[in-house]
């Protein structure tokens, strides 16, 4: 397995799905993300790791049976090796195909493995109601001068934003430039984030999140409302992934209206 950056148009192709932008923009190039292929000019599989996301995917559907047991190599030898070097000492992941999902899966079956389901919501027509901000939060959208009072000192807890932008996509031109995001603030302090850590031709994964003492007064239902705007007037379309123990995420995406696509399972181990 080879660590690559880019990939040609035939191999985007080859190893992307329509329904997984989180990790089909990292293999396209749109975002940022490490990817490791099997084969440099013709891979057949390929396995990514989204921080946004917090874990890998494994994507494509190999036909022959010794790239499964090289991948598996890979993973054992290498990746694990990787993982521990950095204090890790778990495995998640989920496989994109149904295909290759029997075959990965056998991969670790010498392992305890967990699994969930995760839900995956889209929506494509804008809120046309007042959008309520409650008292004592300003919602700014994500643009370049919100970014130099971040840069600034204007605006405390910079991070909050600034580390999911720079994760997700390498610089702030990248992001301004492919994606969208707003945030609430609160006496000068950053406190709810909405952004776009990825793009999939034209679908746009959210990641959002509230700091525990500004949770429950309607933030996130706020910024949901006007990021899912903005998606539609710029001919995008939102997206809403959750795990099935997060039922507040799931509570806020049927809120705001998102519709039901489709169920993935999510996998991990020890190790």
């Amino acid at each position: 397995m080879f660590k690559v950056d880019k990939l040609s148009s035939e191999a985007i192709d080859n190893l992307t799905y329509d329904d997984s932008p989180n990790f089909s923009g990292i293999v396209a190039g749109e975002c940022k993300g490490d990817m490791w292929v099997d084969d440099l000019d013709n891979p057949n599989i390929a396995l990514v790791y989204s921080f946004a996301v917090g874990s890998f995917s494994i994507l494509g559907e190999p036909s022959n049976i010794q790239i499964y047991s090289k991948f598996k190599d890979f993973i054992l030898d290498s990746m694990f090796d990787q993982l521990k070097s950095k204090g890790i000492n778990y495995f998640e992941f989920s496989v994109e195909s149904e295909k290759a999902k029997p075959y990965i899966l056998d991969i670790f079956n010498n392992r305890d493995i967990q699994s969930e389901d995760e839900y995956v919501f889209r929506k494509n027509d804008k809120y046309n109601g007042n959008i309520m901000v409650p008292d004592g939060y300003e919602i700014f959208k994500v643009d370049y001068e919100c970014l130099k009072k971040l840069e600034s000192g204007l605006f405390e807890n910079k991070d909050f934003l600034v580390e999911r932008l720079l994760e997700s996509w390498g610089n702030y031109d990248n992001f301004l430039n492919k994606s969208i995001g707003y945030v609430a603030v609160n006496q000068n302090r950053v406190v709810s984030v909405i952004i776009g850590t990825a793009r999939f031709k034209n679908i746009i994964p959210i990641d959002i999140e509230t700091e525990n003492s500004h949770r429950k007064k309607g933030l996130a239902l706020a910024l949901t409302r006007y990021f899912i705007n903005e998606c539609v007037d710029i001919g995008v379309m939102a997206q809403w992934d959750c795990m099935d123990s997060n039922i507040a995420s799931r509570k806020t995406a049927e809120r705001v209206g998102f519709q039901f696509l489709k169920k993935n399972k999510v996998y991990w181990f020890d190790f």
